[in-house]
């Protein structure tokens, strides 16, 4: 399904299930297809909205992005659906995303699910991510499948966008949290596998969580690579059920 932003950018999303709403928001270069396998295990008891970011995915191609139109979108979609308020999760650049909207909209989420998340991009990582979202000539084996699957037969259009995008100063300068991790008052879920890379390191995961001691869970899963959403996706839902289920308990008067 589609809907116009204000802009009128048209923005792909997908809506199942009953129940408390979860906005998903998925990581640089990708698109909602990301959570095809922690959907099938959610629905039964979450509303699980999700949608492509613009630039990528099945959304509207656009030349640049500002820093706050990511964001925005997610905004305008909850409120095309009669969405007031909503979980919402978000992995890699989707966690970043997820957290500057609890920081600027807090009344808008009920939670916060920040999976592999980045508070800062190192500049070792950041070389290394620019080179990949240039060699487009050559990529990867994984990367040329992944993308095509992500973004259809125009995917060098989509991953030439988000270079340029990422290497915008005023959005990274937006979407880095860790001067602010403190100051966010929504109840947050942290999640990440343990196997440790220098893209989404792990001490990111454990100083979001030190940061927000008294309003925040840490899951690490074992024996995981990055994202526990996307490789852990049925140990994910239970983890993140028992969390909406703790927090909704401590909010009842």
């Amino acid at each position: 399904m589609y809907f116009n932003a204000k802009d009128g950018v048209k923005i792909y999303f997908e809506d199942t299930g009953s129940g408390p709403p979860v906005v998903m928001v998925h990581g640089a270069a990708t698109s909602a297809k990301v959570y095809d396998g922690l959907i099938s295990r959610m629905v039964a008891r979450f509303r699980c909205i999700r949608l492509d970011l613009r630039g990528l995915g099945r959304s509207g191609r656009v030349d640049s992005v500002s820093p706050t139109a990511w964001g925005e979108d997610v905004l305008a979609l909850m409120d095309h659906l009669a969405v007031d308020r909503a979980h919402v999760l978000g992995c890699s650049l989707g966690a970043r995303i997820a957290g500057r909207l609890v920081l600027d909209e807090p009344d808008r989420f009920l939670s916060l699910t920040v999976d592999a998340p980045l508070i800062g991009v190192a500049q070792a990582a950041n070389k290394r991510l620019n080179t990949r979202f240039t060699n487009l000539d050559n990529p990867s084996p994984v990367d040329r499948v992944r993308w095509q699957l992500f973004h259809g037969d125009d995917w060098r259009d989509a991953v030439s966008f988000y270079f340029r995008a990422r290497n915008e100063p005023a959005l990274q300068e937006h979407l880095t949290l860790r001067p602010r991790l403190a100051e966010i008052p929504t109840p947050t879920l942290i999640t990440r596998g343990d196997i440790d890379d220098d893209v989404h390191p792990l001490a990111h995961a454990i100083e979001w969580h030190a940061a927000c001691p008294d309003t925040s869970w840490l899951w690490i899963a074992a024996g995981t690579a990055f994202s526990a959403a996307q490789n852990r996706a049925e140990e994910f839902a239970r983890v993140f059920g028992s969390f909406v289920d703790h927090w909704t308990a401590r909010s009842l008067p």
